[in-house]
């Protein structure tokens, strides 16, 4: 069985969510339905469930602290988030690689995120779960976690300089690890990026910090020179949006002199 609690405040919808997974997985045990955070601490406590069904938004305390309540050895379990759709919210999850589901809960979403946990697909760490309440602050998205061989690994945006497409996976090169091998393609970086100003696709297998930008030679490619001395050559047809953003940072140099 798969011992399972919901942290829910609303009674309608911790109902609904309950049956849906009845329906869904028959293994799912709903041991009991929590509607604040300090009820959800004590029932994690006695019943130590593999699965928490986590709403975000609780009264007195946000569902981001139940692990401040917990130690790390009460931490066996896997959260999917629950949230009323907010595009920043979005965002964070998505950066910070954990499930969650959209209120109001859509059948086909939960059995999604039910088949991801039952696969081990989900993530579990600690650590994730902090990026999370870290990107969650408002406009404050500064890391991300990707899937590398043995892992996660977490990133600091302003740390990445490019990422690489290879083949369905995509190569990141940071100013501070070793080149890191991650099994999402850059099409998907491109889709999680979108929204931070400083990375541009700009090369059907090239996606650049251009913070790291050192200048452009459109002579020879046209190719983008970085700090680290690497070029990475540009398409043409993105050459207009990268040629804007060095507009703008040049104007916005002069705006502070």
């Amino acid at each position: 069985m798969i011992r399972t609690l919901i942290i829910e405040d609303e009674p309608k919808a911790a109902r609904l969510l309950r049956d849906m997974l009845s329906e869904i997985d028959s293994n799912i045990e709903v041991l009991e339905i929590c509607v604040d955070l300090p009820t959800a601490v004590r029932s994690i406590k006695l019943h130590n469930p593999d699965l928490v069904f986590l709403d975000v938004e609780l009264p007195v305390y946000s569902g981001l602290q139940l692990l401040d309540f917990l130690t790390p050895d009460e931490i066996h379990f896997r959260i999917i988030f629950t949230t009323a759709s907010n595009q920043h919210a979005m965002r964070a999850f998505d950066m910070s690689a954990v499930d969650y589901v959209l209120k109001p809960i859509q059948f086909d979403k939960l059995k999604i995120a039910v088949q991801k946990f039952t696969d081990n697909q989900s993530v579990k760490t600690a650590a994730s779960y902090a990026v999370l309440r870290e990107n969650m602050l408002p406009e404050s998205v500064k890391k991300i976690v990707v899937p590398v061989l043995n892992g996660y690994e977490i990133l600091k945006l302003d740390h990445i300089i490019y990422i690489k497409a290879e083949g369905s996976y995509a190569r990141i090169i940071t100013n501070e690890t070793a080149p890191l091998l991650v099994s999402h393609n850059l099409k998907y970086f491109e889709e999680l990026l979108k929204g931070q100003p400083h990375f541009i696709r700009i090369h059907r297998s090239f996606i650049a910090n251009v913070s790291y930008a050192r200048k452009i030679n459109r002579n020879e490619g046209p190719l983008l020179l970085l700090e680290n001395n690497e070029e990475l050559p540009v398409s043409p047809e993105r050459l207009d949006v990268l040629l804007s953003f060095f507009q703008v940072r040049r104007k916005a140099s002069g705006d502070r002199h």
